[in-house]
């Protein structure tokens, strides 16, 4: 009995060193797994640092690379400059209305400008006003020695400056010539190698479609630097008398009351004045007029003489007839 029970000890025994072993090795390879994954995790680390530099550095290298691009676009569009165009509307009085048409004319043609439209309307032989409205083009930058002239020559009345910007249209229309021509020098190299008929029908095709699309873009450049290099006057003139008082914000109340009525004055005498000048003017087709209506107004009094006297001799012969017929009457009565 002594014998078993020993046997099973060391069999037990034996069994415990055994999985006491065991355990012990997948201890050990479970530590060089996690060594093994420490070891990879520090190289992957190493590498994903070495990655991230490399981005880093190819990022940095994008950024230096895009702020170079915007510094040359800001820059390209410093030297570029804008493409502005100016329109100028003045309104103004003169007394000396062929003398100021005169100077500003002059004055055109000092600047290298010149008069595009000129309307003139009335006639200064009767004592009328005249009136005037001319288009000019100056250029852009003389504009203000013209405007200096109008402004010492002639009291404004009216004034209004517009700006329009063009410099995107301007830009988008160069680029899109540049490409044309481009695609026209290749046109021509392909038409020079062309074998085949139905090519060089198809290549003078395109040719002339981007001929055409050439000239329309130069046109059109062409207007936008006239209207660019030339800026327009539009100038209303009006010969007066009397310029007329322009009040502003600094016009103090009392002087703005004397101003009006002081207007108002000279509005009520321009009135006599033009109707004692009309009055007088319209004599010879009034002296005759009421030579007329006075001839006819004798000739209808007379008829109306006329009539009334007819009236009462027929009156009285009636009367007569009848104080006859009466008398007779009686006279029957009496011999009856």
């Amino acid at each position: 009995m002594k014998k078993k029970w020993l046997t099973l000890f060391f069999i037990g025994l034996w069994m415990l060193e055994a999985f006491a072993a065991g355990c012990g090795t997948k201890g050990a390879d479970a530590a060089a797994s996690m060594s093994g994954q420490a070891a990879n995790g520090a190289q992957y680390e190493e590498i994903a640092s070495e990655d991230m530099a490399a981005d880093a550095g190819v990022s940095e290298g994008a950024s230096e690379e895009g702020a170079g691009l915007a510094g040359s676009v800001s820059a390209a569009g410093q030297q570029m400059g804008e493409k502005l165009i100016y329109t100028y509307r003045y309104s103004v009085e003169t007394k000396a209305f062929d003398a100021f048409l005169e100077a500003i004319s002059d004055k055109a043609a000092e600047l290298g400008g010149y008069i595009e439209a000129s309307t003139t309307d009335g006639s200064g032989a009767d004592g009328g006003s005249r009136y005037a409205n001319l288009t000019l083009r100056i250029p852009a930058d003389a504009m203000e020695q013209m405007l200096s002239l109008v402004k010492s020559e002639a009291n404004v009345t009216y004034q209004n400056v517009s700006s329009e910007d063009v410099t995107l249209q301007y830009v988008d229309m160069e680029s899109h010539l540049k490409a044309l021509r481009t695609e026209q020098e290749t046109l021509l190299k392909l038409l020079e190698g062309a074998q085949k008929v139905e090519d060089v029908i198809s290549l003078q095709s395109r040719l002339t479609d981007v001929r055409y699309e050439i000239e329309s873009y130069e046109s059109q450049l062409r207007t936008y630097d006239n209207r660019i290099t030339y800026s327009t006057l539009y100038l209303d003139i009006s010969e007066v008398a009397r310029t007329t008082s322009v009040t502003g914000a600094q016009t103090s109340f009392w002087d703005e009351i004397r101003i009006r009525f002081g207007d108002s004055l000279y509005a009520v005498g321009q009135g006599a004045r033009g109707a004692v000048i009309w009055f007088v003017g319209s004599l010879p087709i009034l002296v005759p007029l009421a030579a007329v209506i006075g001839a006819a107004l004798l000739l209808w009094r007379k008829k109306g003489k006329g009539r009334r006297f007819l009236g009462r001799r027929e009156r009285a012969q009636k009367e007569a007839a009848k104080e006859a017929e009466r008398q007779e009457t009686e006279d029957n009565a009496k011999q009856e």
